[in-house]
């Protein structure tokens, strides 16, 4: 199989044209042509080759494609995930999918509640997370990105951390049945 880098018009010839000086000629120059457009092709990867990106170069994506509440002090990790979900973070705004969606990214594991979830007052959303890791400073990023994706009408009741101790218990049974057999041999 041939690689389309190495591909020449050339090739899909028949012999007795693809010998001729202008042809060889001619496919020399489009081969040319199409390796740099190629090349090219490759530097434009830029929105999907994201894991790939430098720490600089994701901030000025970031400001290119105004990622709401981006802020350069963040993780290497959660930049990227930022700006993976900038695109759906502007197709889903203002809904608890938005939302959920900045929780994940900010804290790792989180889930939206609506007032009718949790008994709370109409208009309000609490956002529960499993993470033990969330400080002070990630509630109040994530306060600050919340604004801009949540909906206007919408009003933040609190931030639940939710730790669950796990403590294994062994239980084991055995139950044996047995047979007596007496074998008798005359000899």
């Amino acid at each position: 199989m041939i690689k389309l880098r190495d591909a020449a018009i050339i090739d899909g010839l028949p012999d007795v044209v693809a010998k001729e000086a202008w042809c060889v000629a001619l496919g020399y120059s489009v081969q040319r042509q199409m390796r740099k457009i190629l090349y090219y092709a490759d530097l434009a990867h830029t929105y999907s080759a994201i894991d790939l990106l430098s720490d600089g170069l994701l901030d000025i994506l970031a400001a290119e494609l105004r990622t709401p509440q981006y802020l350069e002090s963040y993780p290497l990790e959660t930049k990227r995930n930022m700006v993976k979900g900038t695109l759906a973070y502007y197709a889903t705004a203002g809904t608890k999918a938005a939302l959920e969606a900045v929780c994940r990214d900010i804290f790792g594991s989180a889930e939206a509640l609506e007032w009718y979830e949790y008994g709370g007052k109409p208009g309000y959303f609490r956002i529960q997370t499993d993470n033990p890791n969330v400080t002070d400073e990630n509630v109040r990023d994530f306060i600050k990105v919340a604004e801009g994706v949540k909906r206007l009408s919408a009003w933040l009741d609190g931030i639940e951390l939710v730790l669950t101790a796990r403590q294994e218990i062994f239980a084991g049974s055995i139950l044996h049945t047995g047979t007596t057999h007496r074998f008798t041999f005359a000899v």
